[in-house]
Order: C-alpha cells, then sequence, then structure tokens
C-alpha cells in the first residue's frame, strides 16, 4: 500500500489553538494545542480553530520562495547556502531534497479538511440553539476555509504542476489509491479545474449552501465590546480573496470566456473602489494608483508593530509576530549581518542589470537591493535605503505577500492582451492612463470601468506597473505603426513574454515569479520562455546543464509523493 508521504504524522489534533488574550495572535505554544476528542464544543472554539490552521499558513510562508525564486534569473546561492539549497538552484535532482518536500502544503489541506469535519459536526450538535451572529461567523469561517485550501492546491499546482485532491481530515493511515478518497490530478489544469469547481460551489453542510467568497468580521469578535475595527484590520488579510484566486486559475485554464470573466470583474471590482469616495489612503488610491517611495518597506513591513503598513497595496499575506514566537526565514536567507553562518541567497548579477538606473527596484536607487557588509543582496524585506527595519536584525519578520495590487495590473494585461486589446495591454503595463490619456477622457471601446483610474479624491492617477517604479518601457510593437506585420498570435505571444519580464523584475523574492514564467511556458509548449531567461544566470557548462533541463521539459519541482511499506 502506499500513502502521501509524511502526511499521516499530521493529524487533527494539531489544528486548534487557545488564546489567553487577542494579543497572543495566532501563538503557536504546542501545550496549547485543544485535544482532538473534545473538539469543537463552544462557539469561542470555531475561531481559535480557524486560527490553528493559520500557524499552518505562517509554517509553509516562506517555502515557494526558497524553493522556486533559487530556480529563477535572480536569486543565486552564496557560499554559505546547504547544498540541497544549491542543488535546486542548479536544476539538480529534488527528489528527497528537504526543500522540495511538499508536506507544508499538504498539512494546510489536513488542517483545512478537519476543520471542516469538525464544523459540520458542531453545527448539526447545535441546531437552532446557534444565534444569528455566530451562524453568520460559522458561514464566514468555513469560506475562508475553503480559500484556504483552493491557495494551497493552488500553490502545489504553480510548483510541482499536479497534486492529489482530497477531501478527508486522513486521520488514519490509507491507500493513495483509493479513488474514493484521492483524485490524481497529473497537470496543472487539472489542478485549476478542481479549485475553481470548489470556489464556484462553496460546501453544502446540514442542508445549508455556504459561498466560497464571505469575508469574515474579525473586529467584531475581537473587540465585540468597543467594535474599533481599525486596530484589526490586518486580519482582513489572512485570507486571499475569492476574485483574485478565481482570476489566477483562470488564467491557468486560459480560454477566451476566461480571459473575459478576468477583464469584466477585475474592472468591476476595481471600478467599486475608485469610486467610493471613503477609500483614500496618503492621497492615492487602492490597486490601481501605486505610490513611488516607501512602497515595499510600507508594504513588506510596519516598524510600530510588525504588520503590514501599507492596506491599501496589500490582497492577502501571512504575518508574524517575533514576540510570539512567529518566525520565518527570510532576513535569516537574505540578510549578510544576519547573526551566525546563513546569508545563503543573493541577487545574481545577471538580475542586477535588468533594472533601469532609475528604476527604484533595482540596484542604483537601493530599494530592493542594497549592499551590506560588502555583499549585494536583496533587501526588500528587511532594510530600507540604510536602516535596518528593526534594531534587532533577527527580531524581523516581514508579512511575507501573497497577493498585492499588481497582481490585478498583471492579470487585467494578460486578459486584454488575449482579448486583442493590445492598447490597453500595453498602457497597463508601461505608463499607464494618465499618461496614454493626458486629457483624462478614454476611447468608447474601452472597458468604462477604466474611466475611474484618472485620480480622483485625491489619487495621482493611473501611472502602469513600469511608471510607478520609473521603470524602462517594454518596447512593443503595435499595430498602428508603418510596417507592422506581426500576425495577431504573434503579437499576443510578444506582450505576454513582455509581461514576463516585467513581473520577473516586480515580484523578485516573492514565491510567484518563477510560476508566472512556467504558466506562459506551459500556455505556448515552449520551456525556451523559461531557459532563455533563468539560463543568464549561469556560465560554462552549468548553463548548458541546466537549459539541457529545462528545455526536456523538467522545469517542474519533482517530489515522489508515494511511500511504501
Amino acid at each position: 500500500m502506499r500513502y502521501i508521504n509524511k502526511l499521516t504524522i499530521i493529524i487533527a489534533g494539531l489544528l486548534a489553538f487557545t488564546f489567553s488574550s487577542c494579543d497572543d495572535f495566532f501563538e503557536t505554544n504546542p501545550d496549547n494545542i485543544i485535544n482532538a476528542g473534545d473538539y469543537i464544543n463552544k462557539d469561542d472554539e470555531m475561531y481559535k480553530g480557524f486560527l490553528g490552521i493559520i500557524t499552518k499558513m505562517q509554517q509553509a510562508g516562506d517555502h515557494a520562495i526558497f524553493l522556486t525564486d533559487t530556480r529563477g534569473e535572480f536569486l543565486e546561492t552564496t557560499g554559505n547556502a546547504p547544498i540541497q539549497l544549491q542543488n535546486i538552484n542548479n536544476y539538480e535532482s529534488t527528489i528527497g531534497n528537504k526543500y522540495a518536500d511538499p508536506t507544508c502544503y499538504y498539512s494546510i489541506i489536513i488542517a483545512c479538511n478537519d476543520y471542516i469535519e469538525k464544523m459540520t459536526d458542531y453545527r448539526i450538535k447545535k441546531g437552532t440553539s446557534m444565534d444569528d451572529r455566530t451562524a453568520i461567523d460559522f458561514d464566514a469561517l468555513i469560506s475562508n476555509t475553503l480559500r484556504l485550501k483552493v491557495w494551497s492546491y493552488l500553490t502545489l499546482g504553480r510548483i510541482y504542476g499536479k497534486a492529489v485532491w482530497f477531501d478527508d481530515a486522513l486521520e488514519e493511515l490509507k491507500d493513495l489509491n483509493d479513488t474514493n478518497v484521492f483524485t490524481h490530478l497529473n497537470n496543472m489544469k487539472d489542478v485549476a479545474e478542481k479549485c475553481l469547481y470548489l470556489l464556484d460551489n462553496g460546501i453544502m453542510i446540514n442542508g445549508n449552501t455556504i459561498s466560497a467568497d464571505l469575508q469574515m468580521n474579525w473586529g467584531a469578535w475581537l473587540d465585540s465590546e468597543t467594535e474599533n475595527y481599525d486596530d484589526y484590520k490586518h486580519w482582513d488579510y489572512i485570507v486571499p480573496t475569492w476574485l483574485i484566486l478565481k482570476c489566477e486559475l483562470m488564467a491557468w485554464r486560459g480560454t477566451t470566456d476566461d480571459y473575459t470573466w478576468i477583464r469584466d470583474n477585475i474592472l468591476e471590482y476595481l471600478y467599486s473602489l475608485h469610486t467610493d469616495a471613503t477609500i483614500t489612503n496618503g492621497g492615492y488610491m487602492y490597486a490601481c494608483n501605486i505610490p513611488l517611495t516607501g512602497m515595499y518597506s510600507d508594504m513588506f513591513f510596519n516598524k510600530s508593530n510588525g504588520y503590514v503598513g501599507n492596506q491599501f497595496q496589500l490582497i492577502c499575506g501571512i504575518m508574524y509576530d517575533y514576540k510570539n514566537k512567529q518566525r520565518n526565514r527570510l532576513v535569516e536567507y537574505l540578510c549578510p549581518s544576519y547573526p551566525g553562518d546563513s546569508y545563503y541567497l543573493r541577487p545574481s548579477y545577471y538580475a542586477r542589470s535588468r533594472y533601469a538606473e532609475q528604476d527604484v527596484r533595482g540596484f542604483t536607487q537601493r530599494l530592493t537591493m542594497n549592499t551590506i557588509n560588502g555583499d549585494t543582496c536583496l533587501t526588500k524585506y528587511y532594510y530600507h535605503r540604510g536602516e535596518y527595519l528593526n534594531t534587532n536584525i533577527f527580531e524581523i519578520n516581514p508579512t511575507i505577500i501573497l497577493y498585492r495590487g499588481h497582481d490585478f495590473h498583471f492579470l487585467l494585461a494578460e486578459a486584454e492582451n488575449h482579448l486583442g486589446n493590445w492598447r490597453q495591454a500595453e498602457s497597463i503595463l508601461n505608463r499607464g492612463l494618465n499618461n496614454e490619456f493626458p486629457g483624462k477622457v478614454i476611447p468608447d471601446d474601452w472597458h468604462y470601468g477604466y474611466t475611474s483610474w484618472f485620480g480622483g479624491n485625491g489619487g495621482y492617477g493611473d501611472v502602469g506597473i513600469v511608471g510607478c517604479v520609473r521603470g524602462a518601457d517594454n518596447l512593443l510593437p503595435k499595430p498602428t505603426e508603418q510596417g507592422y506585420s506581426l500576425t495577431e498570435e504573434q503579437r499576443i505571444r510578444l506582450y505576454d513574454e513582455a509581461l514576463v519580464d516585467e513581473y520577473l523584475r516586480e515580484f523578485t523574492g516573492e514565491g510567484k515569479s518563477y510560476s508566472y514564467m512556467v504558466r506562459m511556458a506551459e500556455k505556448y509548449n515552449d520551456p525556451s520562455i523559461i531557459s532563455s531567461r533563468v539560463c543568464n544566470k549561469y556560465s560554462g557548462g552549468m548553463r548548458d546543464k541546466v537549459k539541457a533541463q529545462i528545455e526536456s521539459g523538467n522545469y517542474w519541482v519533482e517530489w515522489n509523493l508515494d511511500i511504501k511499506n
């Protein structure tokens, strides 16, 4: 018999964590684990049980960064790096490599399944005695759990190109070949289809369908007396939104209907935000109008409380608090001054050359790269132009961003591109609508949602993905230019590859730029989309070796999920 590797040690009792107060935000003391035998017995444990799933998210937070950014063109390993991390960087076999182990994602899935099972039992037990407020929260907690499960499978698909789907809590060993329990999803499109079905249909509990798009009012639970929701605003960002998950999954599927849905729904969403006079922050608007200064330090860390400071740029992130023993390894791996023999990853020489001198993300402007102790390093998580974000380096545990405002930009530009709207795609990618239409009037054939992108409510207006960081324009052929001779298929691919290049520059060290490049390679059935970019950071025989690996199709991370008795 065969079983999912290591998952059997992650059982239902690992889910629910109790707290002495709300200040113990996501406390991970194992002494506080609720016994599986008496879980869930009262309303309060519904909330605490859900937070147990979030602790699993914290444990998985940096995994994709070390596993996939090392395979991209930006990061390379230092001489200090463990051999297994160097092997990832060099495209060696990942079977048995601890950095390639997917257990952390499957543990989240098991936690979600177990939580849903225990919550279902509790809902049946309570019957009509559950008050209205608790019933609303019950549905919202289940809805959030569904999205965490979808995110876990999406992340598995991004990295491994396949996954094993199951809805069982796996409290005992089960045969991996049992099709009543496990569904083997052997390619990313199958993963996307399964995730989309769950997002669209939700789950039936006790005769009621709970949709996957409900939001939890954390402030009402955490501070029911004063309901000072602003103090708990960061809790709204602990679970990916339904819209961003669905848009990314549809982009992996990539039909014309998918792209139409992505375009229409993102624009409708942004329009609703941009035209709401109550949604402003520091003189710019959410998602579309991105500030030129302080963007990364504000987004990834806030000195005063350890959480995200720029709430209008964050869609979802995994947050940590050093005081409550919540840690990730980012600063340890990326900072040359971190205590001890660490500092495993740094920007490659090739990566540093990919930014224009005026680009705030580049080495000259020092917003995301800098020199510390004579070493060039990626600093977006812990260091802002000469200043550490905490006096004690080892206490910096930055938020790991899962989604942010730029994700909407890239998805929208990709959708417009595939719908034949090259001018919209080029504007979003490069200099934005304010520069495209200085008179602030858009053509009649553009979606009306763009009318809100010119500012208002004190906003700066849209200056595009490149424009907001003072980057170099992606020079794209335009059908209106003299001598233009491309087919529409050729033009779409060129625009898609420009999106790849900018995505690699924008999302360095965030655990998803490599998968975006892989998605385009899958779309065009052409691994050279990866090799032509990644191989530039290698030299000599290693370059040839890595190129051969990628172009033979070995760009997904490999892991053998099976163990044998």
